[in-house]
């Protein structure tokens, strides 16, 4: 993250918000547990997705989430990643991944667990955020700021 956007006050608004939020749903589906929970943004690009670690307080090992308007809200291991760019860079695979395998179930006619969800469009919008994550990891004006 730049300084220039750290001290944005309507950035820190709004980072702090998401990573209150990915922070409950990192809890919720059991990617984090404990007391003294801590959240640190590590890049952004302002308002739109906003990449952070989360951790236990005092603890060495931590989670990389990704979150905001522009992309689903993941996570992965800490030890996955070096770096937020290195991060994004998996994102963008795993998601990639989770497409195909969805756009399989879908040609496979597999059961629907949850009727509710459109496999394919979500396949094709997990597609679109993949593409769109992997044209950022590879342009050095978004990461020559970090």
């Amino acid at each position: 993250m730049t300084e220039n956007n750290a001290n944005l006050p309507d950035f820190k608004t709004w980072y702090r918000t998401l990573l209150n939020a990915v922070v409950q749903e990192m809890v919720r589906v059991e990617a984090i547990s404990g007391e003294n929970i801590e959240a640190k943004p590590s890049w952004a690009i302002p308002l739109r997705i906003l990449i952070g670690q989360i951790r236990v307080q005092g603890a060495q090992e931590f989670i990389w989430v990704i979150s905001g308007p522009d992309v689903s809200t993941d996570h992965i291991d800490g030890n996955l990643a070096a770096s937020p760019r290195d991060a994004a860079r998996h994102f963008a695979m795993k998601w990639q991944m989770d497409a195909e395998r969805l756009n399989t179930l879908v040609k496979q006619k597999a059961e629907v667990v949850n009727p509710e969800v459109d496999r394919e469009a979500f396949a094709n919008t997990l597609i679109g955020y993949a593409e769109s994550l992997y044209d950022i990891v590879n342009n050095d004006d978004f990461w020559d700021q970090t």
